[in-house]
């Protein structure tokens, strides 16, 4: 059965339906609800999550006259009202009949609220009286639709459709897809529906590890008979860590064990993990290899480039660098070293992926910090040698990561800092009526020998009132709170020149404040730099802000981060940083609060495959996915649906996991 042949669905609907990226039966059925609104139970001001539904009960106290904008002449009409004694503002555009239902007393609102002009705002808000409560029964679905269909006659076209779907199903005896797919769109009760997205959730992701497991097919490799070079203890003029030591150790495991390593290095800033990637890397020149680094920034892999040849200079190992700012005459030298195999060692960013990049025997690849790059990427990497190890590092690892680690196919060698290296950094939020203040007390800071950074989220202005670019925050602080000469710039897109200049100037102290986007998230390594702001921080993650605090303090001098957050309400993983320094653990509670990423596919973490669910990827699901997986006998499956979901999966060439 067609789309176009589901009663409700003309040529117009169609075209509506297809620019929401809905082309099928299928695609309509996974379309799920984006929220639930339980419109059985009235929630209260601290249960407001801003973008989120939420019914809740108002005293309208002022309504506005009906207005005209200025630009488009659009009507809107505006009452302030209160909820548990804190003000808000009700929005209708382009209703000018809802004058008639309004009034002033006790109301029951309900719609997605938004945080605007330092107060909550609902836009189009649903309205019902107290006492007339009929329209709030029931579980009603919210769906994504952006303008295009109303939600009544959307929901029709999935009644209609369901009448006559009849789902792919490649696990029938376990999984009964029509039934989980109506209580999805037409759910009862709120239990029924949790319970229904959490079946099919379920059944995605055996499904998705089912088709992992055909696809990643590990063959054999060459063993390697490593040793640990205790040559290097001499090179290094400090004794490694107990952590450090039984790293490495696993890692020569991994190399002997004649299957590919594909094991991740976890450690905090001060944990050692570049001297444990750079002793495989000589252990595999040792062989007779070659080794690549692949870094996230052109100032991490120049980094990467002098603390190797600093440790290793004496042995006489080719070792090159390569990033974009490469000269064309030492990049095409580079290319031919890698591909005779005179080059052994090589450093380097995204470049080193390109297809003109060749290796003569690459036995081993690199990932610095994981979580910046996508899977695809390194995949193409390691697709260029034969049998290719792969360390990946990080001091916060991606949600997907801990899921495969609890799938069995990742293995995790932790590092910790050393017993003398207790914190040193103070963590604090502040809302945007402290900002100024944060300003002020800076300006006092760099006449100590301080060293500033304040990070932005966007390099220029978005438009969006709660937002900080580059631009506009470096154009506030140059005079009013600082001397132009001791502020910086730093953003991606500068002219390489000018992103040296600005770098080498804050190592040298003579910019004393660098404003900055997260460009600076990995590499800066300056010992000054006791303090940083991030503005915006409630629209990063716990990864970006655990690597973005990392950059001070790094000697370990007391250092002070601020987190700056936009809305009224500071999120959790803001508060759980306050108080928590250790990267894993953080990283395990963001797993926990976003899901873990697909398994296939290209995003790490947060939007994701799984993204459509209101339940979350939990260890447990995982578990109990890999316990059903253990136990399908994969002749007995359809073969047809199966080699279209593998193709399906195929599609992506993502199939190497971190």
């Amino acid at each position: 059965m067609k789309l176009e042949d589901v009663k409700g669905v003309g040529e117009k609907t169609l075209e509506k339906l297809n620019s929401l990226g809905i082309y099928s039966l299928m695609d309509l059925m996974d379309n799920l609800p984006k929220s639930y609104l339980d419109l059985t139970k009235i929630a209260t001001f601290d249960d407001i999550v801003e973008g989120e539904y939420i019914l809740l009960k108002v005293n309208i106290e002022h309504i506005y006259p009906r207005q005209y904008s200025n630009k488009n002449k659009t009507c809107y009409i505006k009452c302030d009202c209160v909820c548990d004694g804190h003000p808000m503002t009700l929005i209708w555009f382009n209703m000018p009949y809802i004058e008639h239902n309004l009034g002033y007393g006790d109301f029951l609102v309900w719609g997605i609220v938004r945080f605007e002009n330092k107060k909550y705002t609902i836009i189009n808000p649903n309205i019902a009286d107290v006492e007339n409560k009929y329209k709030l029964k029931d579980v009603k679905p919210v769906y994504s639709l952006k303008g295009k269909l109303g939600e009544v006659v959307y929901r029709k076209i999935v009644d209609n459709a369901l009448k006559d779907f009849v789902p792919n199903n490649l696990l029938p005896n376990l999984f009964d897809l029509r039934k989980i797919y109506q209580n999805i769109h037409f759910a009862k009760t709120y239990e029924e529906m949790y319970e229904s997205q959490s079946q099919l959730a379920l059944y995605e992701m055996v499904v998705q590890l089912l088709c992992y497991k055909v696809l990643r097919n590990i063959k054999e490799c060459e063993v390697l008979e490593c040793v640990y070079p205790h040559s290097v203890d001499n090179l290094l003029g400090y004794k490694l860590t107990e952590s450090q030591q039984k790293a490495i150790n696993e890692i020569i495991c991994d190399l002997k064990s004649g299957f590919p390593m594909n094991r991740f290095v976890l450690g905090d800033v001060g944990s050692g993990k570049t001297i444990v990637a750079h002793i495989a890397m000589y252990m595999i020149y040792q062989k007779g290899f070659q080794s690549v680094l692949l870094a996230p920034t052109e100032i991490l892999a120049i980094q990467h480039f002098n603390n190797f040849n600093n440790v290793f200079k004496r042995l006489n190992i080719k070792v090159a660098l390569l990033t974009s700012s490469t000269s064309k005459e030492d990049r095409q030298s580079i290319l031919s070293g890698l591909k005779t195999g005179e080059i052994s060692v090589l450093l380097a960013t995204h470049s080193c992926i390109e297809d003109s990049v060749c290796f003569n025997n690459l036995k081993l690849a690199v990932i610095d910090e994981a979580h910046k790059f996508g899977v695809k990427q390194k995949a193409n990497l390691i697709a260029k040698g034969d049998g290719v190890h792969c360390l990946s590092m990080s001091a916060t690892p991606l949600p997907r990561s801990f899921a495969m680690m609890v799938f069995g196919d990742l293995k995790i060698s932790k590092l910790y800092k050393s017993e003398d290296r207790k914190s040193n950094i103070k963590t604090f939020s502040l809302r945007s009526n402290k900002i100024e203040d944060m300003f002020k007390y800076f300006a006092n800071k760099i006449k100590n020998n301080s060293q500033i950074i304040i990070v932005c989220p966007r390099v220029v202005d978005s438009g969006v009132e709660d937002f900080y670019s580059v631009k506009s925050v470096y154009k506030m602080l140059a005079g009013k709170y600082f001397n132009k000469e001791d502020i910086g710039i730093l953003y991606g897109s500068m002219k390489n020149t000018d992103k040296e200049k600005t770098i080498n100037d804050f190592y040298n102290g003579n910019i004393k404040v660098l404003v900055s986007t997260t460009v600076i998230e990995v590499g800066i390594d300056v010992a000054n730099v006791d303090t940083i702001a991030i503005l915006g921080a409630d629209r990063f993650g716990i990864a970006t802000l655990h690597q973005l605090r990392g950059r001070i303090g790094r000697d370990g001098r007391p250092a002070e981060c601020y987190l700056h957050c936009a809305s009224l309400t500071v999120p959790e993983r803001i508060n759980k940083m306050k108080v928590i320094d250790d990267g894993v653990v953080l990283s395990e509670l963001d797993s926990k609060a976003r899901g873990f990423g697909d398994l296939i596919g290209f995003n790490q973490s947060g939007k994701n495959t799984f993204d459509k669910y209101v339940v979350k990827i939990t260890l447990d699901m995982i578990d109990k996915a890999k316990s059903i997986l253990d136990n399908i006998n994969i002749s007995e499956l359809d073969n047809v649906l199966l080699s279209k979901l593998i193709n399906k999966y195929n599609f992506y060439q993502d199939i190497v996991l971190n």
